[in-house]
């Protein structure tokens, strides 16, 4: 490296201006919050969710699991995903995501339930003159005649009224029970637990819904006055009237309930970090509290008056960390699916994401974006479960919303699904948070720093920083250069990212890295490092020789690296364009794909065959900035956190005055079939363009909306 470094004394590059900035202001994405230069994913308008038949109230869930609202004569209650997991019992199968296991051990036999038949995903209670309306929606419902679920209503909210026991063999306790209601496929059962009397009622499932719902008239239940509520669902017996016993094969100790998962627990009790482990599906307290028997503490009071005159609470803003959900477009299927290779494993229509919101947010003053992509075989909360002093580090201290996705599954690799729901969750965020598109950073562990690899360098015009760390340059292993291994298909065929390091150009890039990494060998980052040196790219290492994979990551000490990202802005319109990319990941029906870099739009390659790469190199001499050299530097750092640190900078200095403006632009162009230059942005109402191609290339102007159809070769084009 330090050959490397000799070698770039004194190149000299083009750089944001240091003084007052001559470009042009950015456009703006159709959804404020998110950049101009994301792909069609991150604007396509969230599906909705169908409501059951039956059903006369508003759609007013809230986003964020573990919290409630009332809108509309209704109140409204969002469980968490995928933490149908029962008490804490006997340990049985490895869970799918292996680094991230639940706490509670109940599994499902194998057949229709599909991995997570009995997953309660919303609750809701309506009134209107006439009934009160009981709703459940399950998170996946593969077949209708899995799941149970038992309400138990304590009319007068006092527990020293009423009995203890659920009903229907569910084999949990909470005081002053007066009705529990047994909702299955088949059929609802209200039994008055004080007078020993039943009355059948019909449901409606909806499958398309995944909801059932039933109505029950005020002649057979009362309402009045304020009323405790519970909610509890687990596995049907073959005829719906009870809960099936789960037994040892199921994952359950001796004696404990048959309940997969129970609802009204509130974001506080179930934080990312309970009881000393990490809570990676919310369910840790559930689980805990399951294998006592006494579910009390888990319950949701019931104002009729207030349903009654159709009040309304907003929508929680919640601050800390939270997990929410969003619609995905895609549809996978139900259930879980085994783990394989980039395949999505969690394939509900309905999607978890993590979220920390400082408590310096206030709704309408735009805060910055810090993403923090999770690594292979973990899950959404990693961060939270494992980083505490990073997200106070990185979200609280910085003033920034931070979020990871789930990307369908603990091993996508951030491609095809796994990138779709990623511009997903952004879209959600950018609906439900005030976010300024211009301060992003991309940041990750492990295969979340091969995330900050791929898609920085994809989409280098969306994010103003970059933090990678212990971060594959490759899709799984690369030892240096070619010898390298990993799953067929993309991973292997576009998963190289050090090819695309001249696209951070303009995107300043922090990387950190354990010398005896046993994942990520340190060959392959420094074979990085030196690709982002040649490039003339800003880039801060650090390396520590004594730091590994797996224990690096659990020590929480990121701050020498976080303290590098600071708080950059993106640089919207350059002066210069280096852009390569893989036409391959190019996906219309997906929405994904690099086709635009900066004020360079449209693009499409001539191949896309796999592991090809089509590039676009461009200087426009009417953004002139300070020309800059580079300055670098390796030293070492004692003090640093875990352990001593290596580390190396590259940076840029400014050595002279901002060149003249001129109306010219030099394109050189390989393997493009397509392009447009958006001559606004690159403020070029006129002027001429020298294009070098070595295929035949179609070169539109947006201003003065002309198409050009240049052989292969040199062109000189005026407008």
């Amino acid at each position: 490296m330090a050959g490397s470094l000799a070698a770039l004394c004194g190149l000299v590059v083009t750089a944001p201006a240091a003084r007052a900035t001559t470009t042009a202001p950015p456009l703006r994405s159709p959804l404020a919050g998110i950049p101009v230069g994301a792909p069609a994913a991150a604007s396509a308008a969230e599906p909705g969710l169908p409501a059951p038949r039956g059903w006369p109230f508003p759609e007013a869930f809230p986003r964020t699991s573990g919290t409630g609202r009332l809108a509309g004569g209704a109140f409204f209650w969002t469980d968490f995903l995928y933490d149908d997991h029962g008490a804490k019992g006997i340990e049985g199968s490895a869970p799918i995501s292996p680094l991230a296991p639940t706490v509670g051990t109940y599994t499902y036999a194998s057949g229709s339930a599909d991995g997570n038949g009995a997953d309660i995903f919303r609750a809701a209670v309506g009134l209107d003159p006439h009934a009160t309306y009981w709703r459940v929606d399950w998170v996946s419902l593969p077949d209708p005649q899995i799941p149970i679920a038992e309400w138990t209503i304590d009319s007068d909210d006092n527990a020293a009224t009423g009995v203890a026991g659920w009903a229907a063999g569910a084999g949990i306790t909470s005081p002053g029970i007066d009705h529990a209601l047994v909702v299955s496929s088949r059929g609802a059962q209200l039994d008055d637990l004080l007078t020993g009397t039943q009355q059948r009622l019909p449901v409606i499932v909806d499958r398309s819904a995944r909801s059932f719902l039933v109505r029950v008239p005020r002649s057979i239940l009362p309402v009045e006055g304020t009323t405790r509520i519970r909610l509890a669902s687990g596995v049907a017996t073959a005829d719906g009237t009870a809960f099936s016993p789960v037994g040892a094969a199921g994952g359950a100790a001796p004696g404990q309930p048959n309940v997969y998962n129970i609802t009204f627990r509130s974001v506080s009790q179930e934080p990312p970090q309970y009881a000393g482990t990490g809570n990676y599906w919310m369910e840790a307290d559930q689980a805990d509290t399951l294998a006592t028997g006494d579910v009390s503490k888990f319950s949701q009071t019931i104002d009729w008056a207030r349903l009654a005159r159709r009040a309304v609470t907003p929508e929680p803003l919640v601050y800390g960390y939270s997990a929410r959900w969003y619609t995905t477009p895609l549809r996978l299927g139900q259930g879980v699916a085994p783990s394989s290779g980039l395949a999505p494993t969690y394939l509900s229509r309905v999607q978890p994401y993590a979220v920390y919101v400082p408590r310096s947010y206030h709704p309408g003053n735009p805060v910055p974006l810090t993403w923090m992509l999770h690594s292979l075989d973990v899950d959404y909360n990693q961060y939270g479960a494992l980083s505490p002093r990073t997200i106070q580090a990185e979200c609280e201290d910085r003033g920034s919303i931070c979020a990871d996705t789930e990307g369908f599954g603990p091993g996508g690799w951030y491609f095809d699904a796994a990138e779709v729901d990623f511009w997903d969750v952004w879209h959600a965020l950018a609906e439900s948070y005030t976010l300024d598109p211009d301060r992003t950073v991309i940041s990750g562990y492990s295969m979340g720093g091969f995330a900050t690899y791929k898609l920085g360098l994809e989409y280098p015009d969306v994010f103003a920083g970059a933090m990678a760390l212990a971060g594959p340059p490759t899709c799984e292993i690369r030892v240096y250069g070619p010898v390298r291994w990993g799953a067929p298909g993309q991973c292997m065929a576009d998963g190289d990212t050090t090819p695309l390091v001249g696209n951070a150009r303009w995107l300043p890039y922090v990387i950190d890295d354990g010398v005896i990494d046993e994942l990520v060998p340190i060959t392959g980052v420094t074979e990085q490092i030196e690709a982002f040196l040649d490039a003339g790219d800003r880039i801060n290492a650090q390396v520590y020789p004594a730091e590994d994979h797996l224990v690096y990551a659990t020590q929480d000490a990121f701050d020498l690296a976080i303290s590098h990202v600071g708080h950059p802005l993106l640089n919207a319109n350059p002066p210069t364009v280096s852009f390569k990319w893989y036409p391959d990941l190019v996906s219309a029906a997906l929405g994904i794909g690099p086709t635009s870099a900066y004020w360079i739009t449209s693009l499409r390659a001539r191949s896309s065959t796999p592991g090809t790469l089509a590039s676009v190199a461009a200087t426009d001499g009417a953004i002139p900035t300070d020309p800059v050299a580079l300055s670098d530097a390796y030293g070492a750092d004692p003090a640093a956190t875990p352990t001593a640190a290596l580390t190396i900078d590259q940076s840029w200095r400014v050595v002279g005055p901002v060149p003249p403006a001129s109306h010219h632009l030099a394109l050189n162009l390989v393997d493009v079939g397509s392009l447009t230059v958006d001559t606004g942005r690159a403020r070029l109402p006129h002027g001429t363009a020298e294009v070098t191609t070595d295929v035949p290339v179609t070169l539109t102007l947006t201003g003065p909306h002309r198409t050009f159809h240049l052989a292969r070769g040199k062109s000189t084009i005026r407008w």
